[in-house]
This record gives C-alpha cells, sequence and structure tokens, in this order.
C-alpha cells in the first residue's frame, strides 16, 4: 500500500472530504488532491502540516507500520483512573465506541440545564 491509500484511509477513517483536508492542513486543494491520486507523496513540510493538523502518525502514514493516528495525550498528567478508561476505550468495538461517545454527549446536554 503507498501513502495515496493510506491518506485515503485517513480521510475516510475521519469522515472527512478533500477539501475540509485542504482546510485542516493547510495544504492546497491542489496538492491534496496530488497525494491522494499518486501524482507526487507529500514533502516534510507538508508531512509535518498533515500531523499538526489530524495528529497522523507519520511512520504509519509513510510505512503502515503502528498505529493511524498519534496518541497526543500526555499520560504523565493523567489520572489512573483517566488512564484505565481510555485502555478500556480503546479495546472496545467501533458500534460500542459510538454509543459511548453518544451517551456523553447526552450527559453534558444534560448537565448544562
Amino acid at each position: 500500500m503507498c501513502i495515496s491509500e493510506r491518506l485515503k484511509q485517513v480521510l475516510d477513517a475521519k469522515n472527512m472530504t478533500v477539501t475540509e483536508f485542504s482546510n485542516v492542513t493547510g495544504i492546497s486543494y491542489r496538492s491534496a488532491m496530488n497525494y491522494l491520486n499518486e501524482g507526487r507523496d507529500p514533502n516534510v513540510d507538508a508531512l509535518i502540516k498533515i500531523y499538526k493538523g489530524i495528529k497522523i502518525n507519520i511512520t504509519w502514514l509513510l510505512t503502515g507500520e503502528g498505529e493511524m493516528f498519534s496518541n497526543t495525550i500526555n499520560e504523565s498528567i493523567l489520572l489512573d483512573s483517566e488512564k484505565e478508561l481510555i485502555l478500556n476505550y480503546r479495546e472496545m468495538p467501533i458500534d460500542l465506541k459510538n454509543s459511548l461517545f453518544t451517551f456523553l454527549k447526552e450527559i453534558k446536554r444534560a448537565i448544562k440545564y
């Protein structure tokens, strides 16, 4: 699998259009299309923009190894209970993650009123 195919996977995972990808990363639409259509691979500056914009794991993008997204949480500042919550969440199937997310949004909405 090549970089363009992995970028397409990222857009699918984020449910993101090319225009949204361009806006979030600061990469021109034309360049983004070139990266997605195997016209060319992103240079170092573009890789940095992709990392900063969507927290992609650059090693995964270049090689396909590791996780798709970088772990951007500074675990040294988390409580043990928060770490356990995150680990449990990561092990959940996607449908359960979606249900939990919806449930938490509803709780947050209810607390505001």
